[in-house]
């Protein structure tokens, strides 16, 4: 699947995206600061040309006593095949040998969701929202609000890196696994009532999302073909971004962090939640028909 590259946009756009830039990562690492990373895309090297630099990072993190747990992903490969969790730089340096990888920051502080079925602190989930490109010059980008999610089948711990069911969510491709699936009006309730009171609500974690998805869709078109999206006006595409949120114990925030993003994604569960997906989905990109509650014009 086609994968947009994001690396190297700047960690602020401008001005009116300050509340997203303004939160910080779990710990602050000067390396990546003076690099001008964005708060939402995890630190990440592609293993094929960056491993020195990677390596050199590794060690940088291991000085500062900086958390060194990574995911190692394939470059073009879906469903967790062949990812590793890692806090091992031996390993790491052995993995591209199978093909090539990039090395992600591991989100190792995630926000977790109660469920009365799992016991523990929490599992760990994803979220996934469908994007919608009617064009680059000017930006016309759309967000369906009905998202769904993923859930890990086992409390969340760091003790155990390669436990698939612990860190892993696609537990759908697991034969005889049970697969929990939770609706997003559900989700919101259950989210305000877990981290609403002592950190932030849906609606406002909602607004950073949407703002994240809109800088990377910056990003994504600063550059002219191939290093960014080209312009066409008979041209429509249609994304999938997964997400993560990360919590921030130093000052109460929660962090999206973006995980991928697909081109033409599988959409059977958009259209399970939501019959009418691909109608409206149509209306939106061809027929310029963007008055749906449930889709929203986030292009600027």
């Amino acid at each position: 699947m086609k994968k947009i590259n994001v690396k190297g946009c700047p960690k602020s756009l401008d001005s009116s995206h300050s509340s997203s830039s303004s939160t910080t990562t779990t710990e602050y690492d000067p390396y990546i600061e003076s690099h001008g990373s964005p708060t939402w895309l995890p630190t990440t090297f592609n293993l094929t040309y960056e491993l020195p630099q990677f390596a050199v990072y590794f060690q940088y993190c291991e000085d500062k006593q900086i958390d060194n747990t990574w995911i190692v992903k394939p470059i073009n490969l879906t469903r967790s095949i062949d990812m590793s969790i890692t806090n091992l730089l031996d390993m790491v340096i052995r993995l591209p040998e199978s093909g090539s990888k990039i090395a992600c920051k591991y989100v190792s502080n995630p926000v977790l969701l109660k469920i009365p079925e799992i016991e523990g602190n929490g599992v760990k989930f994803d979220v996934r929202y469908i994007l919608l490109l009617r064009s680059i010059q000017p930006l016309k980008l759309y967000v369906h609000k009905i998202f769904w999610l993923r859930f890990a089948s086992k409390p969340f711990s760091m003790e155990e890196l390669d436990d698939y069911a612990t860190h892993f969510t696609k537990m759908y491709y697991q034969a005889n696994t049970h697969l929990k699936q939770i609706d997003g009006e559900t989700f919101i309730t259950m989210f305000n009532e877990q981290h609403g009171q002592q950190n932030e609500p849906w609606s406002i974690i909602e607004q950073r999302i949407f703002e994240m998805f809109r800088e990377i869709f910056h990003c994504a078109t600063i550059e002219e073909t191939p290093l960014g999206i080209g312009s066409c006006l008979s041209s429509r595409a249609l994304y999938a971004a997964d997400l993560i949120l990360e919590y921030n114990s130093n000052n109460n925030n929660i962090q999206p962090k973006l995980l991928e993003i697909n081109f033409a994604p599988d959409c059977q569960r958009s259209c399970t939640y939501n019959p009418t997906f691909y109608n409206k989905t149509f209306n939106v990109l061809f027929r310029d028909v963007t008055d749906d509650k449930d889709i929203l014009d986030i292009s600027s």
